[in-house]
């Protein structure tokens, strides 16, 4: 490994606990749900609607603006309780975006971890998703005030695990893919993206200790939390 210049973050589930602030989003969404439909089952409710944005979070023709798409996806939730109530659709999508802010914050303890890293390496959020999602996620935590740089997905030509969103991210932190390691949750993207551009190093958060998959991208490290991020850089620095 060249020596390490900068560092590639994802943000959602790697920065920011989302499972945790979807939780307390959804509690403030059934008792929405509840005031406008008295006899809603909400965990039903939430539970398609969940399904339904794993599926498909976006138009896959990239015709539908992302609200009118989820609120469409509301719709389906809805309808599959044989409720057909398009402004509550809205209103449920609204929220969700909105309330789930309040909840967006670093992990305790991360910005002083990147207090203590960044002044010594180029640090760049890498995050795939629309920008009408990812942007107001990034201000709600405050991302500008710590990292250097900030790539988007949305408003790239290709998302991870494309070689080319992290050649711009290279490029904007001024260094080569083997000075630079990545670190996210999603072996697909984040990990499969970062071995396939070359990157020194990558390295998977897996807070629940999940086991390794049999096929698939192998993580140069793994961490339960991004605070261990500082030792394991220790430890790459050592063996370079």
């Amino acid at each position: 490994m060249s020596s390490l210049k900068a560092i590639f973050f994802d943000l959602d589930n790697t920065l920011v606990d989302c499972r945790t602030a979807d939780i307390r989003t959804y509690e403030i969404l059934s008792i929405l749900a509840r005031k406008k439909q008295v006899n809603i089952n909400t965990p039903q409710l939430i539970q398609c609607f969940q399904h339904l944005l794993i599926d498909v979070p976006f138009d896959p023709e990239g015709i539908i603006p992302v609200h009118p798409w989820r609120t469409g996806l509301w719709e389906k939730a809805l309808h599959n309780q044989e409720i057909d109530d398009p402004i509550l659709a809205e209103h449920l999508d609204t929220a969700f975006h909105s309330e789930r802010l309040a909840y967006y914050t670093f992990i305790p303890g991360t910005q002083k971890m990147l207090d203590t890293l960044l002044p010594a390496y180029t640090g760049v959020i890498i995050t795939n998703g629309d920008s009408e999602i990812q942007r107001p996620k990034l201000a709600a935590c405050n991302a500008g005030k710590y990292f250097h740089h900030i790539v988007v997905g949305g408003e790239e030509p290709f998302e991870k695990p494309d070689p080319s969103i992290f050649y711009t991210a290279c490029d904007l932190a001024k260094c080569c893919p083997d000075e630079a390691i990545m670190i996210g949750d999603s072996l697909k993207a984040d990990i499969q993206g970062g071995l396939d551009s070359g990157l020194a190093a990558t390295i998977w958060v897996n807070p629940e200790n999940k086991e390794m998959p049999e096929q698939g991208p192998i993580p140069h490290k793994q961490v339960v939390s991004i605070l261990e991020l500082p030792s394991i850089i220790n430890t790459l620095e050592k063996d370079n």
